[in-house]
């Protein structure tokens, strides 16, 4: 039973993911009755996430050495069986279905969506995960504006101009945590799977990472304006929108900084030290969930 629990991988998720749903019933004023279902649904359909991640991607895990040793993926280590955790998914997907559809209808269309994106993401044929920006947007979708427009939805919201801006918002988050993901983990990921910042070389992720931080700053202005924020919340969000993604690479701002371009594995797809395409025979995915980016 444990490694089933490991297979949902909660670790990796709870102190940062649920907030998006739980912002949305907030800001809907929505009763306590409607954030503990929406909560709910949500620990429900995050799990499922990881755990389909898990399920796609176990015979490449079995290949990927740390992978196993961390025994982040029970399945691909035999612990669990594939009838079991087919189970385990159909129960994570008919929770959270059963909660919305009592809540509100429009709102459980949001969540089918979203369950739909998060399948596509790691589903073989589809695999958006390792297509050239269709990762970041389907993350920034998956994990921030559908589960807050969800949340929002479930609680008894209307949409209004307001709730646009900010499902904007969490939409461009999500897309950032997934770049710094892979500006962190690009020595590795280069030779080995596909991202987008493999193919656009480190500095360039970095630039679209700052790019993304400016553009939330719009949106979080724009947001402050429409509910008359006053000036210390919205300086504190400015400061957080932009703090936390540099945080979040701060190694790699370091390194950027301190060595030669030959040192740090190369910063442009164009860079003749590190070669821009996988190397053949070489297909060890990392596939590890962090405080940020989902893979």
């Amino acid at each position: 039973m444990i490694d089933y629990l490991r297979m949902l991988r909660i670790r990796d998720w709870i102190k940062f993911y649920p907030l998006f749903p739980l912002a949305g019933a907030y800001l809907a004023e929505g009763g306590r009755y409607e954030i503990m279902l929406v909560l709910v649904a949500y620990t429900c359909i995050i799990s499922y996430a990881f755990v389909v991640n898990n399920y796609f991607d176990a015979d490449i895990d079995r290949l990927h050495r740390r992978k196993m040793e961390s025994g982040t993926n029970p399945l691909a280590a035999g612990k669990v069986s594939e009838r079991g955790v087919l189970l385990l998914m159909i129960a994570l997907i008919l929770t959270p279905l059963i909660l919305s559809i009592r809540l509100d209808r429009l709102g459980a269309a949001f969540v089918v969506i979203n369950l739909l994106v998060l399948t596509a993401y790691s589903e073989r044929r589809i695999r958006l995960k390792e297509r050239y920006l269709w990762d970041g947007v389907s993350h920034g979708l998956m994990f921030g504006a559908l589960p807050f427009l969800s949340g929002y939805l479930l609680s008894g919201g209307d949409i209004t101009r307001g709730i646009i801006l900010i499902s904007l918002l969490f939409f461009i988050v999500g897309c950032e945590a997934l770049i710094a993901h892979q500006i962190v983990d690009y020595a590795e990921d280069l030779g080995s799977t596909t991202t987008t910042v493999t193919r656009i070389g480190v500095m360039n992720g970095l630039l679209m990472l700052g790019g993304l931080a400016a553009l939330s700053l719009v949106f979080a202005f724009a947001a402050a304006r429409i509910y008359q924020l006053s000036l210390a919340v919205t300086a504190a969000s400015a400061l957080y929108l932009v703090a936390y993604p540099a945080y979040s690479v701060r190694g790699m701002l370091n390194d950027i900084s301190h060595r030669p371009c030959a040192e740090r594995g190369g910063a442009d797809r164009g860079d003749p030290e590190v070669p821009s395409e996988p190397i053949p025979g070489k297909r060890e995915l990392r596939d590890r969930g962090s405080r940020w980016g989902f893979r």
